[in-house]
C-alpha cells in the first residue's frame, strides 16, 4: 500500500465521532482482549480522531493496554516482552502511528492511520525489530460501516511473503494476492491438520486460475475433475490419523527444481512454472513424516496445488510419475509429427508397476537397504521398458532412468551386482557417444562410492594409503571425463567437483586451474559463475575487500564502513554445524576485543529465511549480516560473487581495509590481537578452502554449500 504524508487534524473529538469510533473498536478488539483492554484500545483509536491533542492522547496510552492486542490470523511469530518488562516499554506518536517499543528501543507494534481519516487502518507487528505482519483496512469502513475486521493481511520480512484478501471481513482469508510455493504448501498441510476446508480451498487451483492460465478445454476438464470433491479428498488425506492430526507440526517444504512448461506444449496463453512431485515434512513426536504435496503451478504471484496433500505412508496414490500439467513418459506431439504407435498392454502394465513402486517409496528415516531395494526395483522395470520403447527418444529416456536408478542403488554399497550391470550397459551404448557419456559419468560416481566403501574395510594401518589411491583414481577419472565429453551436460559438474575438491584439500593452484577452465568453458552455467567468484576469492589477500548489500533487517551496509577497525567477514549458515561449533570462540573473541576496534560482518547463506530469527536469538548473534536474495525460491542465496563452496568461510581484514587472508576460529584470537596492535600477519599455505591463512592453524571441518540440504536434515 502506498502511504501518504500524515497530517495533524485541527478538530477535537466530538460526541458523535467518539461514539462511532468506540462502537467499531469495541466490536473488533473484544475478540482478542479483555474489557480493560477494550477501553484502552478505544482510547488509542479515538485519539487519531483528535490529533489536535495528539500529545495529550499519547500520554494516556500505556504499553500494558496496547500490547494486549493480538493478530486475527494465527501462526504469526511476533515479539511480546516478558510481563516484568512491559512497564518499561514506551509509547510514542510518530507521523500518524502509535509506536510501542521495548526497553531497548526496538519497535514492537505500530498502529497507523495511513489515509488521514482519523481512524487506524494498519495494525503492525514486529519481530527482532522488523515488521513481520500487518492487518489492513483498505476501504475505510471502520469509519463508514463500523466494521469489526480488516480486509487484507500481509506477512513480510521474517514473516514470509503472503498477502491475503478478506473482502467479507469475517477474519478468514478468502484468496491470496501473493503467496509463495512454500507458504502455499504450508497453508494446505496445516489446513488438513486443523480440519479447515475453507483455508485449504484458498490454495487449491480453481476455475478462475484455470482461466487465467489459459488451459485448453480438455486439460481444464481433467483438472476440474481431479479436484471436484474437495471435502472427500481432504477426508481421505487425513484418514491416517497417525500422520496428519491435531498434534502434527509443519516442518519444511521439500520441492524439486521448478520446471517450465512451454505454452506450445499445452496450448496455454503463456509458459507455466511448475513444481512436480513436491514434498513436505511434518513432525509427529520424535518422528518425521513425509507428505506428498504433488504438483503446484504459479498463477500470477500465487502458487496453487493441483492435488490435496496426503501422507506417503497412508497407502493413498499420492506419488505419481507425473502430474496433470507436466505429463511424463511419452514425448509430446507437435503438428507434423509422425503418429506414435499405441502403447502395448505389456508396457501399460510395466508403467503401472513403476507407479506402485514409487507409491511405496521409503520414507527419509528408512534403513539404507530400503532405499537400495527401491532403486533396484525401479531399475529392473525401467530396463524392461527399454525393450518396449516405440521410438528412439522414448528408448533413451528409459535408458537414462535405468542408469540413474542403478547408479543410486550401487552407490549405497549394498548392491554388488550394480557395478557390473552399469559396465555392461556402458559397453552396449558405445555407438551413441552422447548416451555413452551420460552412462559413463554415473558409472564413475557409482564406482567411486564402491571404492570408498571398500577402503573402510582395509586394516587401519593401510587405510590412509587406500584413501589416497582412491582419491588419485577419482581425480584422474574426472579429468579424463571432462576432456573426452567437454560438451556433455555432466562436464561442468565434473569440473566443479575437481575444483572444489582440490580447494578443500588445500591444493589451491590446482583448484585455480580448474576454476579457470570452468569459468572459460562454461561461463553461463551455475558452476561457471561460481568459478568466476572463486577465482576472485582465491586472490583476495592484500586487496581491498569489496562487499556491500542489505542486512537481514533490510538496511544498506558495506565493509568499507568498518575501515579503521579490524574486521572479520564470515560467510555462514544455520544448517552448518561447523559454524555453530565455531560460534562460542567467535563470540568470546568479539566480546573481548570489540571495544578495542574489532567488528564482525556476516554473510548469511540460509535458504529458509523465516526460521533464521530463532537461530539468531538462540545463539546470541548481534553483529550484522548481509544477505543476497536467491535468484528463485528454494535456491541458495547469492554469495556476492565470491564463489563460496563451504561454510563457514572467513576473511580477516586489517584497519586499512585490506584482506590479510583467510582465518579459522582456532586462529582468530591471535590474528585479531595482532592486527589491533598494527602488526602484519604471516601467511601460511592454504587449507580447507582458503586462499591464504593468516597465522599457523589447524584445519576446521566445513559444510559444503552444495550439501546444504543434507546438512540441515
Amino acid at each position: 500500500m502506498r502511504q501518504r504524508t500524515f497530517r495533524q487534524h485541527d478538530c477535537a473529538v466530538n460526541d458523535r465521532g467518539l461514539a462511532q469510533c468506540e462502537g467499531a473498536l469495541r466490536a473488533r478488539f473484544s475478540r482478542s482482549a479483555g474489557k480493560a483492554g477494550v477501553a484502552a484500545f478505544v482510547g488509542l483509536i479515538c485519539s487519531f480522531w483528535a490529533t489536535g491533542v495528539a500529545e495529550a492522547q499519547a500520554q494516556k496510552q500505556t504499553p500494558e493496554s496496547l500490547l494486549r492486542y493480538t493478530p486475527v490470523q494465527k501462526s504469526v511469530e511476533y515479539d511480546t516482552p516478558e510481563a516484568a518488562d512491559i512497564p518499561k516499554c514506551t509509547v510514542a506518536l510518530e507521523q500518524g502511528s502509535y509506536v510501542v517499543s521495548n526497553p531497548a528501543n526496538q519497535v514492537l507494534r505500530k498502529f497507523t492511520d495511513a489515509n488521514g481519516d482519523g481512524f487506524p487502518d494498519m495494525y503492525r507487528y514486529y519481530h527482532l525489530g522488523l515488521e513481520v505482519y500487518r492487518e489492513i483496512d483498505t476501504n475505510g469502513d471502520f469509519k463508514a460501516k463500523k466494521a469489526t475486521r480488516p480486509d487484507q493481511y500481509r506477512w513480510m520480512n521474517w514473516g514470509g511473503t503472503r498477502w491475503g484478501l478478506d473482502p467479507n471481513e469475517d477474519g478468514k482469508i478468502d484468496s491470496w494476492k501473493v503467496i509463495s510455493a512454500q507458504e502455499s504448501a504450508r497453508v494446505a498441510v496445516e489446513a488438513l491438520i486443523n480440519g479447515d476446508l475453507q483455508a485449504l480451498s484458498t490454495v487449491m487451483i480453481n476455475d478462475a486460475d484455470i482461466k487465467t492460465l489459459g488451459l485448453a478445454a480438455a486439460k481444464a476438464k481433467e483438472i476440474q475433475a481431479a479436484t471436484a470433491d474437495l471435502a472427500k479428498l481432504a477426508q481421505a488425506a487425513v484418514s491416517d490419523s497417525k500422520v496428519l492430526n491435531s498434534r502434527s507440526q509443519w516442518v519444511r517444504f521439500d520441492p524439486p527444481l521448478p520446471g517450465l512448461i512451454l505454452a506450445e506444449q499445452l496450448g496455454t496463453s503463456g509458459d507455466l512454472t511448475v513444481y512436480e512431485n513436491a514434498m513436505a515434512y511434518v513432525q509427529n513426536g520424535e518422528k518425521l513424516d513425509l507428505i506428498s504435496v504433488g504438483e503446484m503451478v504459479q498463477v500470477g504471484d500465487a502458487w496453487k496445488l493441483l492435488q490435496v496433500p496426503a501422507p506417503i505412508s497412508s497407502g493413498n496414490n499420492v506419488v505419481q510419475v507425473g502430474g496433470l500439467l507436466m505429463t511424463p513418459g511419452l514425448p509430446g506431439k507437435t503438428p507434423g509429427d509422425a503418429a506414435t504407435p499405441e502403447m502395448s498392454a505389456e508396457m501399460q502394465k510395466l508403467l503401472a508397476d513403476l507407479q506402485k513402486i514409487d507409491e511405496a517409496s521409503p520414507q527419509p528415516d528408512a534403513p539404507a537397504q530400503a532405499f537400495t531395494d527401491y532403486n533396484v526395483a525401479r531399475a529392473n522395470v525401467s530396463e524392461k521398458l527399454i525393450g518396449l520403447s516405440r521410438n528412439d527418444e522414448e528408448r533413451q529416456q528409459w535408458i537414462q532412468q535405468f542408469t540413474d536408478s542403478l547408479s543410486t542403488a550401487t552407490q549405497s554399497g549394498l548392491y554388488s551386482e550394480g557395478l557390473p550391470r552399469l559396465i555392461a550397459l556402458q559397453d552396449a551404448a558405445k555407438s551413441n557417444q552422447a548416451l555413452l557419456g551420460y552412462i559413463y559419468y554415473r558409472r564413475l560416481m557409482a564406482e567411486y562410492a564402491v571404492r570408498l566403501k571398500n577402503d573402510e574395510k582395509v586394516p587401519q594401518a593401510e587405510a590412509a594409503k587406500a584413501r589416497e589411491l582412491t582419491q588419485k583414481w577419482w581425480f584422474e577419472q574426472l579429468e579424463g571425463y571432462a576432456s573426452k565429453w567437454p560438451k556433455s551436460e555432466d562436464a561442468p559438474d565434473a569440473v566443479v567437483q575437481l575444483a572444489i575438491s582440490y580447494e578443500l584439500m588445500g591444493r589451491i593452484e590446482d583448484a585455480k586451474a580448474w576454476y579457470a577452465q570452468l569459468a572459460k568453458n562454461y561461463p553461463e552455467t551455475e558452476g561457471g559463475v561460481k568459478a568466476q567468484g572463486a577465482m576472485r576469492r582465491l586472490t583476495l589477500t592484500g586487496k581491498p575487500l569489496t562487499l556491500a548489500g542489505k542486512t537481514l533487517q533490510g538496511q544498506p551496509l558495506a565493509a568499507s564502513q568498518f575501515k579503521g577497525k579490524v574486521l572479520l567477514v564470515v560467510f555462514w549458515a544455520s544448517y552448518a554445524q561447523p559454524f555453530t561449533d565455531d560460534l562460542k570462540t567467535i563470540s568470546e573473541v568479539y566480546a573481548k576485543h570489540q571495544k578495542a576496534g574489532f567488528e564482525i560482518l556476516g554473510v548469511n547463506m540460509d535458504t529458509d529465511l523465516p526460521s533464521l530469527a530463532a537461530y539468531l536469538k538462540q545463539n546470541g548473534i548481534t553483529w550484522p549480516s548481509l544477505r543476497e536474495a536467491p535468484k528463485s525460491e528454494g535456491q541458495q542465496p547469492g554469495d556476492f560473487n565470491y564463489g563460496i563452496v563451504s561454510v563457514p568461510t572467513m576473511f580477516i581484514v586489517n584497519k586499512e581495509g585490506l584482506v590479510e587472508g583467510g582465518i579459522t576460529a582456532s586462529n582468530l584470537e591471535y590474528a585479531v590481537d595482532a592486527l589491533i596492535q598494527g602488526k602484519k600477519l604471516e601467511a601460511t599455505p592454504a587449507t580447507e578452502g582458503e586462499a591464504e591463512v593468516a597465522a599457523p592453524k589447524t584445519g576446521a571441518k566445513r559444510d559444503s554449500t552444495a550439501d546444504k540440504t543434507k546438512a540441515r536434515n
